[in-house]
């Protein structure tokens, strides 16, 4: 009995062709304890298409990969339908099950945002788990084609209902789920299009638990000098709020909020100007350019004082 490695689950080559093998009678249990978790998991995980949609009932599909590796059932994936359940009934030496369909479907399809009726609100960028949607707010926001997986994470959030699901076009994009690859050249494509929307997720994932941890830093930061202001000088009331720094000089800030007027101008004009959806020239363009006016906002925010309050429950409110 085997578990075969799927070639997206080792970074050696000569270790990809690899299979793990067992004496004939070793149960599923028995498998799971004897092979370490972190290459059961990645294994079921390479198999998963990477829309990280969360009909499977997890946050994405790696959470779901420790659900099945723990024995949680394999056909909770509706993206990648019944060719994933084959192959993951294959790797793991189970039945196959057929698709839940309680899960809703999940076809090959792309997000698209009608631009005349957006606002600009980001709630769209914000539920993208691959960072797949350009904008700023009050801009209004683009869907890279090649970058999304057609979750629809985005629909439900959008205050003003102007998303929809357009049906993937086929014969230019890649289809990231499952039932769509007849070839080799297709698979492996489709394999290298999972993979980087695997990283994207990752990326993105990585990118927020950072600035959650900026977040909390900075909030006790405010709390630790509000106790040390009232240790010096308690007061019965609130005192006016005060800088923990310095103002800058008024060139800094001056040149800080001009290259931020401009850097958003750009990203605005660029926005109205590329076509929607932008074309792979123009959506990598498009990043760079957003990519700018996030680096012009955050060193207009270092410039500025940050606000201390005494008042320790205002301090700690979010």
């Amino acid at each position: 009995m085997c578990i075969r490695k799927h070639p997206d689950m080792a970074d050696n080559a000569a270790h990809r062709t690899q299979d793990t093998c067992w004496p004939p009678g070793t149960i599923m249990t028995e498998l799971i304890r004897l092979l370490p978790d972190v290459d059961l998991i990645r294994s079921i995980d390479a198999l998963l298409p990477q829309t990280q949609c969360g009909k499977c009932g997890h946050s994405g599909c790696q959470p779901y990969a420790e659900g099945i590796a723990g024995g949680e059932a394999i056909n909770k994936c509706p993206p990648g339908g019944d060719e994933t359940i084959i192959q993951l009934a294959e790797l793991l030496v189970v039945p196959v099950l057929p698709l839940d369909k309680e899960r809703g479907e999940a076809p090959a399809q792309v997000a698209f945002i009608r631009e005349a009726e957006c606002i600009g609100c980001t709630k769209c960028i914000q539920a993208c788990p691959v960072d797949a949607i350009l904008g700023a707010a009050k801009l209004m926001h683009t869907v890279i084609i090649d970058e999304c997986t057609g979750c629809d994470l985005c629909v439900a959030p959008c205050p003003v209902d102007c998303i929809e699901m357009h049906a993937l076009p086929l014969a230019t994009v890649t289809p990231i789920v499952g039932g769509l690859a007849p070839t080799a050249d297709l698979q492996h494509a489709r394999l290298r299009k999972r993979s980087h929307a695997r990283l994207r997720f990752e990326s993105r994932n990585a990118r927020l638990r950072r600035e959650q941890q900026v977040r909390l830093a900075e909030r006790l930061a405010r709390a630790q000098r509000a106790e040390s202001i009232r240790d010096a000088a308690p007061q019965s009331a609130v005192t006016p709020a005060r800088t923990d720094k310095p103002a800058p000089p008024d060139d800094a800030l001056k040149k800080a909020r001009i290259a931020l007027a401009m850097s958003r101008a750009q990203l605005n004009k660029s926005l109205k100007a590329f076509g929607h959806p932008p074309v792979a020239e123009q959506a990598a363009r498009l990043l760079e350019l957003q990519r700018e006016y996030e680096t012009a906002e955050q060193a207009l925010e270092a410039l500025l004082p940050t606000p201390t309050l005494t008042d320790p429950e205002e301090t700690l409110r979010p």
